[in-house]
């Protein structure tokens, strides 16, 4: 009997039998139906654009053009707001080679925009992710057994980003995918198929 955990805000009973992979992940569909962008006097504004124009009115290159004028202009939050535009750009990047290298080379094996993400059968990894992903204890930890489908223990090491080129981001998805450094308590596990709710 295979045995993982999962934490969410599902509402899964006791004998539910779910089949998952069939269909994009929510974290893919949050990925690919993110547009970057601001809103400010009920318009919606490319967020390149805004930050292009402050940064050009921040260097006195040229003053911002009236259509962003209610934009706030304060330095530290467009950088802020610079940067999670960086990291969702890098996220994505990351997401769109891990796919492409796991099509090439490792089709056996479960998809990331189309699996769940499960917790190995493992006190300490129970811990850790619990203590991570359900900060308020909203969520709820389901135990379930795996009927079948691609299992994949992966370690979350290689998911960590930057400003990588892309043989960076090939060679770590390709240990992604192999599994190298896996059997940590923070490992994550990427399934598709079909299991049962048994707690």
């Amino acid at each position: 009997m295979k045995i993982f955990y999962h934490i969410s805000h599902t509402s899964w009973q006791i004998g539910d039998e779910i089949t998952v992979g069939l269909e994009d992940n929510n974290y893919w569909k949050s990925m690919t139906n993110n547009d970057e962008s601001f809103e400010f006097e009920g318009k919606i504004h490319e967020a390149f654009k805004v930050l292009n124009a402050a940064f050009e009115h921040y260097s006195r290159i040229k003053h911002a053009p009236s259509i962003i004028k209610s934009y706030h202009f304060d330095p530290l939050r467009s950088l802020d707001e610079s940067l999670q535009c960086l990291r969702n750009s890098i996220n994505l990047n990351r997401e769109l080679i891990f796919e492409s290298i796991r099509k090439e080379h490792y089709s056996e094996l479960p998809s990331r925009q189309k699996s769940i993400w499960l917790i190995p059968n493992q006190k300490e990894s129970i811990e850790f992710w619990n203590k991570l992903l359900n900060s308020d204890n909203s969520k709820t930890i389901y135990k379930l057994e795996i009927l079948d489908g691609m299992v994949h223990r992966c370690s979350q090491e290689w998911l960590k980003g930057g400003t990588f080129s892309v043989n960076h981001w090939n060679m770590k998805s390709k240990n992604y995918w192999e599994g190298v450094k896996a059997g940590r308590i923070d490992d994550e596990v990427l399934f598709e198929g079909r299991f049962r709710i048994i707690e």
